[in-house]
């Protein structure tokens, strides 16, 4: 896995950003990267999420309705990746091409399921064919999985940074969420994920604490990302991604699309971006909403020190 590392400022100029705080990558010129990262698992239970990832396409025509036509080959890595360890700004390659200049309209990725695995903590790996394990239902074995794509992927003379950021935890849900009173304890596979253009896109980060500002991190707090007016109830607020806080309470929303574009596009007025945070089970903690997040292009939000009361 590649660890991105953060490089802001003047040092950074020369090299493509995958977003300014974030995390540098070394790219060759006139090269597309297309890169993996996860909306972290909300989960506890889970150790791994191996996910294999047989290629990604994407359209770089205007006009979809060509079909298979209008895809070209963004990257054809064949093989398992840990989509769970992607947390907190990491991302890993998948490869590269050369594209002409231009934009990417739409993006697909194609699994095998039959080599994708979730593993429990206590060291169970959950498959098709395992029980409990992992309902596929009609995605088993080698899906076309279409990426949800807000604004159109921009590939420049010096070549695009195209962002999968695939969210573990609305992709696989317990079977309890659709059955209350099922005893299943594996997984449905419901895949979400989106495509983002790195260049475009910002990113909302935090850190958890308890009771104070001076309290101690909380580890494993639940968090959603909403586009939303919060003068209105919750239930009306779009989900646009989950996170947990890590060890250190710190978490990120990675590869967020702009608030203004919302606002331009789509006559979004008075909605803004709008963090929910859970507490873990029986922490004795209370639930936090942070409200008008506004997120600009590469430029990261950061909300400081957020209490559970």
């Amino acid at each position: 896995m590649r660890i991105l590392r953060s490089i802001c400022g003047a040092a950074a100029l020369s090299l493509p950003l995958l977003t300014c705080d974030t995390y540098a990558i070394t790219t060759v010129s006139n090269l597309t990267y297309t890169f993996i990262t996860d909306s972290p698992f909300p989960y506890y239970r889970v150790a791994r999420v191996d996910l294999y990832i047989v290629s990604v396409s994407g359209s770089i025509v205007p006009d979809t309705s060509a079909g298979n036509a209008s895809f070209v080959t963004l990257a054809s890595p064949h093989k398992k990746i840990n989509v769970l360890s992607l947390q907190n700004g990491l991302h890993e390659e998948l490869g590269s091409v050369a594209l002409p200049t231009g934009i990417i309209t739409a993006v697909r990725m194609v699994i095998d399921t039959d080599s994708s695995s979730i593993t429990l903590k206590d060291g169970r790996v959950l498959t098709g064919s395992s029980t409990p394990g992992i309902h596929w239902q009609s995605s088993a074995g080698r899906p076309t999985l279409n990426a949800l794509i807000n604004e159109e992927i921009s590939v420049p003379l010096q070549g695009g940074l195209v962002v999968i950021d695939y969210d573990v935890g609305q992709a696989f849900i317990p079977p309890q969420e659709v059955d209350p009173s099922s005893t299943d304890s594996g997984f449905i596979f419901s895949p979400v994920m989106r495509a983002v253009d790195a260049n475009r896109s910002g990113w909302i980060s935090g850190t958890v604490i308890a009771q104070s500002l001076n309290g101690p991190p909380v580890e494993d707090a639940s968090l959603r990302l909403y586009l939303g007016n919060p003068s209105n109830p919750e239930n009306t607020w779009s989900v646009m991604g989950t996170a947990k806080s890590a060890s250190d309470g710190r978490f990120r929303f990675a590869s967020v699309t702009r608030t203004a574009w919302w606002a331009d596009n789509h006559g979004h007025d008075g909605e803004t971006y709008i963090v929910t945070v859970d507490p873990p089970p029986n922490s004795g903690l209370s639930r936090t909403v942070v409200t008008n997040i506004v997120v600009q292009a590469a430029v990261g939000t950061g909300l400081g020190s957020i209490i559970l009361p």
